[in-house]
């Protein structure tokens, strides 16, 4: 009996653990959501947002309704363009290194007061951070109207899985690519 009791307060104070969506850096909206961006974002604005004059953080969401997170993510901290080309920091060993962080998206769109919260790699918080501010120097958001002022997002939750090394290209042995398979 008491072991029955001890599984059901558990799960029922499981539903109650809230937490802060993890926003991706790496990923970017699709054409057809960016040009519809601004009308689903009206619609979800009180539902996703905590809002004070022209700063706001994303609402944080109990474990049960993730699928509701994922939306604000999407509409909220999804970036519209994502630069393929950064620099790399100086001397670092090729592995991976998983970074956790926090940013702002300034009224213009831009990423920034990135704070390095932990890294586990081959880069320490220094290199991460360098790392970070090439990689997002050139991601663009669209920027957030709220009764049409310019308003910033702060205190965002990212995570990231950064690659260093040297880049090997993975298709270097295989034939070259003749487009349209014949029979």
């Amino acid at each position: 009996m008491k072991k029955l009791l001890t599984f059901i307060v558990l799960c029922f104070f499981g539903l109650f653990i809230s937490s802060s969506p993890i926003c991706s850096i790496n990923q970017e909206l699709n054409k057809d959501t960016v040009s519809k961006l601004s009308d689903f974002r009206k619609q979800t604005i009180d539902t996703c947002l905590s809002c004070e004059e022209s700063t706001c953080k994303l609402k944080e969401w109990p474990e049960a309704q993730k699928g509701d997170a994922n939306v604000c993510k999407l509409l909220f901290c999804t970036p519209s363009y994502v630069s393929k080309f950064f620099k790399k920091p100086d001397a670092v060993g090729s592995g991976k290194t998983k970074i956790k962080f926090t940013y702002t998206i300034n009224s213009k769109g831009k990423i920034k007061d990135i704070d390095i919260v932990s890294t586990r790699g081959v880069m320490n918080d220094r290199e991460s951070y360098k790392y970070l501010q090439s990689f997002t120097s050139k991601t663009q958001f669209e920027p957030l109207l709220i009764s049409g002022k310019s308003a910033s997002i702060q205190d965002i939750n990212g995570e990231h899985v950064a690659l260093t090394g040297d880049y090997e290209d993975i298709d270097k042995t295989m034939p070259v690519n003749q487009g349209i398979w014949r029979n």
